[in-house]
C-alpha cells in the first residue's frame, strides 16, 4: 500500500515538473528590410553599420535581404546578430527562361544560409496575351519546384502594381493553381492598393501565408506608408489573429517616410501587440 502511494506521489511530482518546464509559446520575430537600412544611411548621414546598429538596439531581430546585396553589408548585419529572415530575388519571367538568375539565387541562399525566398516576378508587358501570362506562370512554377526541392520555402507577395501577376487575389490564385510549392508573403497594405479588404484576403489565403509584411497606409484614398499601427490597416486585428493561429514566423515592417523614427515607432507598436497590449 505504501509503495502504491509513493508511486502516485512521484507520478504527480513528475507531472508538475514537466508542466513547470514546458516551453513557452514561440512568438513571431520582427524583421526589417535591408533597403530600409540604406534609406536611413541616406536620410541620416550615417554609415551602414551605424544605421544597422541603431535598428538592432531598437529591437529588430532579423533582416530581409535582396539577393546580390553587398557582401560587406551582409557581414555587418551578421556581426550585429541580425538573423536571415528572408532573401528577396527579382526575376523577370516576362522575358523568358531565367536559369542563370535562378542558379545565382539558389547559390546565394546556400552560401548565406537563407531558407526562405521571396520571388518578385517582373511586370507584365502591356501587349501580353493570356497565353503569354500562362507561360510566365509556368516558368514561375518550375522555379518554385526547384527551390522547394532544395528544402527552401518560396513565396510571392501581393504586389502594389497593376501590371504584376501578383497584383490581387484573383491573380495570386491563378499562380497558386499552377504551383503547389508557392506560399504567400501577406503584405497587409497591398490588397488595399488593389481595392480589396485586407482581412478578407487574410482569411482567404491563411493556409498559404508563410511570411508577413506589416505595411500600414494613411487612408483608403491615401496610399502613403506609415508605421505599422499608425494608419487605416487593421494591423492589430491581423497580428492577434496570427497569434491565435499559432503563427511564429517573421513580421517584416515596412514604411517610407523618416525611416529611422518610423522604424522605431513600428517596432514599439508591433512589440506591444505581441505582448498582448
Amino acid at each position: 500500500m505504501k509503495r502504491v502511494m509513493l508511486s502516485s506521489v512521484l507520478a504527480v511530482f513528475a507531472l508538475g515538473a514537466v508542466s513547470c518546464h514546458s516551453p513557452e509559446k514561440k512568438l513571431p520575430k520582427i524583421s526589417i528590410f535591408c533597403d530600409h537600412i540604406e534609406s536611413i544611411v541616406r536620410q541620416q548621414g550615417l554609415s551602414f553599420a551605424e544605421a544597422a546598429a541603431a535598428l538592432k538596439e531598437a529591437g529588430y531581430q532579423g533582416a530581409d535581404i535582396r539577393v546580390f546585396q553587398r557582401p560587406e553589408e551582409i557581414r555587418i548585419l551578421d556581426s550585429l546578430g541580425f538573423e536571415h529572415a528572408c532573401a528577396i530575388t527579382d526575376i523577370d519571367y516576362s522575358k523568358g527562361e531565367q536559369k542563370e538568375l535562378e542558379d545565382a539565387t539558389l547559390a546565394f541562399m546556400e552560401e548565406k544560409g537563407f531558407d526562405r525566398l521571396l520571388l518578385v516576378p517582373g511586370l507584365v508587358p502591356a501587349d501580353f496575351t493570356d497565353a503569354d501570362k500562362n507561360a510566365e506562370r509556368q516558368r514561375i512554377a518550375a522555379f518554385a519546384a526547384r527551390v522547394a526541392a532544395k528544402g527552401y520555402t518560396i513565396m510571392v507577395e501581393d504586389y502594389d502594381n497593376n501590371r504584376s501577376l501578383c497584383y490581387n487575389a484573383e491573380r495570386i490564385d491563378s499562380l497558386f493553381a499552377v504551383s503547389r510549392d508557392l506560399e504567400l508573403v501577406f503584405d497587409t497594405g497591398n490588397f488595399l492598393f488593389a481595392g480589396e479588404d485586407a482581412m478578407e484576403q487574410f482569411t482567404h489565403f491563411r493556409n498559404r501565408i508563410a511570411h508577413v509584411h506589416l505595411k500600414d497606409r494613411t487612408a483608403p484614398d491615401n496610399m502613403a506608408c506609415v508605421p505599422a499601427g499608425e494608419g487605416c490597416i487593421p494591423i492589430a486585428e491581423i497580428v492577434r489573429q496570427l497569434l491565435a493561429d499559432g503563427y511564429d514566423g517573421w513580421l517584416t515592417v515596412e514604411q517610407s517616410r523618416n525611416m529611422l523614427e518610423d522604424s522605431k515607432t513600428a517596432i514599439r507598436n508591433v512589440s506591444a501587440l505581441l505582448a498582448g497590449k
